[in-house]
């Protein structure tokens, strides 16, 4: 179920990658995905994004 409503809000929304990243992010932050889990395409932006939030690959705090 969950991947049919990330597909449906892939396909309806502009900029759909950035979407896909985000969501990924809040996923693997609240422990519901893995990084080795996200799409290979989508990992550089995903480990981006969690670095600049201060995370590492599985969501926890840099030490």
């Amino acid at each position: 179920m969950t991947s049919f409503l990330l597909w449906l809000l892939f396909l309806f929304s502009k900029g759909g990658e950035t979407t896909m990243v985000a969501i990924y992010v809040a996923l693997i932050i609240n422990g519901r995905r893995t990084f080795s889990q996200v799409p290979v395409s989508l990992q550089p932006a995903v480990h981006a994004d969690l670095l600049a939030l201060g995370l590492d690959d599985n969501g926890q705090p840099l030490v």
